[in-house]
């Protein structure tokens, strides 16, 4: 285990402001053994008070939030940059890395293996041994493709898509849609920014996935507007896509729903 400092101390300016609203917090690194000679590592932000429910975040892109670099979670991500959000509110948060034998390649084309369904699974016992807490997976952008594949061979308690990724770009990358999305049967929230102007996760694609999540307990859809201006191109993070400038009101949407369903 490997003990982070206070997030408030390691932030660029820009990051700070991101998560303006976030006391400082210490954290917390893990690694634990998933297949043979292979290991995971996640970010663990604990809340100061009573845990309401857990969370696996799932980053978007390649999946890389390069723990094994000795410098913590420091990505631009929605997700990893709000992680200490979803602890203000109650959420036992982790913030999971690319397993160790994908560090180079990522998980592009690996979300929908066996392999990284072993990997999180491990993953999901070691959150299970800590709290008894509902468990979510809560993924944005491109780690809404693994939280579809995820969610519905887990033993998991609900799932959060944010940014989904329902088209497909010319990079030919599997989206939330190649799933078997009847596999999932937790309450199953979508979250999206409606000016969100990446090529694959369109606004206007949302009803569609949210009706191929037809066996899931409960299903429902958040749009938010405002925030920016962007800052990074429509795809990344600093954008709508990514929820720039409000995350703390995205956060606190989300959590909510979480705590009540």
């Amino acid at each position: 285990m490997r003990t982070w400092p206070a997030l408030g101390s390691i932030l660029t300016p820009l990051l700070a402001i991101a998560i303006l609203a976030s006391p400082a917090q210490a954290e917390t690194e893990e690694t634990v053994s998933t297949r043979k000679g292979v290991t995971i590592s996640f970010v663990v932000t604990e809340p100061k008070g009573p845990i309401k429910s857990a969370a696996i975040l799932f980053t978007g892109g390649s999946g890389k939030v390069k723990l094994w670099k000795g410098r913590g979670a420091r990505t631009n991500n929605f997700l990893v940059r709000s992680r200490a959000l979803f602890a203000n509110h109650g959420v036992f948060t982790i913030t999971v890395d690319v397993p160790s034998d994908r560090r180079r390649k990522g998980l592009v084309y690996w979300r929908d293996t066996a392999e990284y369904r072993r990997d999180i699974a491990a993953v999901v016992k070691w959150v299970r041994s800590r709290t008894k807490a509902p468990l979510w997976l809560v993924g944005t952008s491109r780690g809404t493709v693994g939280v579809a594949y995820l969610a519905g061979t887990l033993k998991i308690d609900g799932a959060v898509f944010t940014a989904t990724v329902t088209e497909v770009t010319r990079a030919e990358k599997p989206t939330a849609h190649d799933a078997d999305l009847r596999k999932i049967v937790v309450p199953s929230l979508i979250v999206h920014h409606k000016e969100d102007g990446c090529r694959a996760t369109p606004a206007e694609s949302l009803p569609a996935f949210a009706a191929a999540l037809k066996n899931a307990l409960k299903v429902e859809t958040i749009l938010f507007d405002g925030g920016g201006p962007d800052i990074s191109g429509p795809c990344k993070a600093r954008s709508a896509h990514g929820f720039l400038g409000i995350e703390e009101q995205v956060v606190e949407k989300i959590t909510n729903w979480m705590h009540t369903n």
